[in-house]
């Protein structure tokens, strides 16, 4: 290898490797915009009525939204309801729970727990039950691959309106195998922007629905 020429100095420069020139504008880029920069986090996919949302141990598809009209029991007075309808396939190899919508704090085990936030919020008399209709019963399995007609349902207080449209924020899961904890299906979270610090779950999802009244069910 042939050395450089010699400077005015008299002295030869210093030959510098062209990785190390790389590595040196890296830092010096990296020092003017404030230090290692992170991706921006995907935001969520905004969907509609009708839309299927992949969420590993699940395939939803969001049918519908409307309000029903119940009879009371005895004669009394009818139920003001409101209904979120899904179509579910369990793409897990074990029969799942529907269980109830999401809480802080539980962070898997069933599929309601996905459904990690309504907008408005639909204050119901006692909470939202989650369903699968079954010949005037109703049932709590999904079993797998097997596309299952699933309910989430309010029962509406006394002169409370239903929103005109709702937005059901979705989460997804993952399989996880710990030292500590048992092999299965968690929700997909991010550390330390939950409650006092603790695992918050990501939102994949934003699916928007107009809600349809539909009358009197008998």
């Amino acid at each position: 290898m042939t050395a450089p020429p010699e400077g005015p100095t008299g002295r030869r420069p210093i030959a510098v490797p062209l990785a190390a020139l790389v590595t040196v504008t890296g830092l010096a880029v990296t020092t003017v915009l404030g230090g290692f920069a992170t991706a921006p986090e995907k935001p969520p996919k905004r969907l509609g009525q009708g839309s299927t949302v992949d969420q590993e141990q699940f395939t939803t598809t969001f049918v519908g939204s409307r309000t029903v009209s119940e009879p009371g029991l005895f004669g009394g007075p009818a139920k003001r309801l409101l209904e979120i309808e899904l179509l579910v396939v369990n793409k897990g190899e074990e029969t799942a729970g529907t269980g109830v919508p999401y809480q802080e704090g539980h962070g898997g085990g069933s599929f309601g727990t996905s459904l990690l936030k309504v907008s408005p919020e639909i204050k119901g008399k006692y909470g939202a039950s989650v369903f699968t209709p079954t010949g005037g019963g109703e049932s709590s399995q999904l079993h797998p691959a097997l596309p299952t007609s699933v309910v989430v349902r309010y029962e509406l207080e006394d002169g409370q309106r239903p929103p005109r449209q709702l937005t059901i924020d979705v989460g997804t899961y993952e399989w996880r195998e710990g030292i500590t904890l048992a092999p299965g299906w968690f929700l997909v979270t991010k550390d330390g922007e939950g409650d006092e610090g603790g695992e918050k779950p990501v939102v994949t999802a934003q699916v928007t629905l107009p809600v349809m009244p539909r009358g009197t069910r008998s």
